[in-house]
């Protein structure tokens, strides 16, 4: 979909450099980006604010950092120097959290939540959906701890948080020939590539994610609104799911307030659509899952379970290939 001036744009919003634990440059990982045909690359050390970014022509580079610590992580985006080197290290409790993110938003940033039903490094102060402006559902190559988080996700649409998502390949390094910088994308539905532009879409939930720059693609409208929006019902509303390079044996899954509302299994590759009537109030979203073969499970055990041991070597159920934000249905 394109009107307005209005264009989707593809990036990467969680990643790291030399500045942390990165295993690149940052000068490094924008020739990494670039490859990767991104347009928009976020940085996020570790509790550390960004240094000075350069202009880089077809990549906007926006400020970040990654507040690191036992009872959680979470990117603040937007602000060259979010918070003060004091707060990285003296923030410890759930109010000291509240603090330390008052003070960023209060300094124009966005708050994500960064992969809190990872086995590694779970979100373990409270969980509070209300308290950040953008969940990371999906974290690094798809894997079992990202379906518990958009279980946990579903949860909070059921209960009226009109919470926006983001995949964030969490990006340190290459393992042996493997490109992990794109795994997972979040594209982005914004008037322009600006930063400013980047984010308040996000903000607004006008997002998708996919597996990888230029694989299969969610989308969903319903006439002129789009992902993010909140649709007034009438008894003639519709919504309508298109689905770009849906794979061969791939189904997608669409949910509502109820759960599974629709899901098809495709026979061939190929580009689908399907529009379907709402008559409840609530949200519509949708995901498309795959099931892991021989050669995932082993990637799988050396990029994730490697870090994860309980997940070594277990049979991966269907995992997620691309996920759609939500879009909102109120009388």
């Amino acid at each position: 979909m394109s009107s307005n001036g209005y264009k989707w744009y593809v990036g990467v919003p969680h990643s790291h450099t030399v500045a942390s634990d990165g295993g690149l440059t940052l000068e490094q990982l924008i020739e990494k980006a670039k490859k990767n045909k991104l347009d928009f690359l976020i940085i996020t050390d570790h509790n550390v604010n960004c240094k000075e970014l350069p202009e880089v022509a077809g990549l906007t580079l926006i400020y970040g950092a990654e507040l690191t610590k036992h009872g959680g992580h979470c990117n603040m985006w937007g602000v060259k120097d979010v918070i003060d080197q004091e707060d990285y290290e003296t923030c410890e409790t759930y109010e000291d959290f509240l603090r330390v993110k008052n003070k960023a938003k209060e300094r124009g940033a966005v708050i994500c939540m960064n992969h809190p039903h990872c086995k590694q490094c779970p979100w373990r102060w409270e969980k509070n959906a209300a308290d950040v402006d953008v969940l990371e559902v999906w974290n690094a190559p798809t894997h079992f701890d990202n379906l518990e988080c958009t279980e946990w996700w579903h949860e909070q649409l059921r209960n009226g948080h009109k919470l926006p998502i983001v995949g964030g390949s969490d990006y340190h390094r290459d393992y042996v020939i493997t490109n992990m910088l794109a795994w997972p994308a979040t594209y982005v539905y914004a008037k322009s590539n600006s930063p400013e532009d980047i984010l308040d879409a996000i903000v607004k939930g006008r997002t998708t994610i996919t597996f990888g720059v230029g694989t299969t693609f969610i989308d969903i409208v319903s006439g002129e609104a789009v992902l993010g929006d909140t649709v007034k019902l009438t008894d003639k509303t519709t919504a309508t799911i298109n689905v770009k390079k849906l794979r061969k044996n791939h189904k997608l899954i669409v949910f509502d307030n109820k759960g599974e509302r629709f899901s098809y299994t495709a026979r061939k590759t190929q580009d689908y659509s399907v529009t379907l009537e709402i008559e409840n109030e609530g949200f519509l979203c949708a995901h498309v899952v795959f099931e892991p073969g021989f050669i995932y499970s082993k990637i799988h055990d050396y990029a994730i379970a490697s870090r994860i041991p309980e997940q070594k070597g277990m049979k991966l159920p269907p995992l997620i290939f691309a996920q759609s934000g939500a879009i909102f249905f109120e009388k």
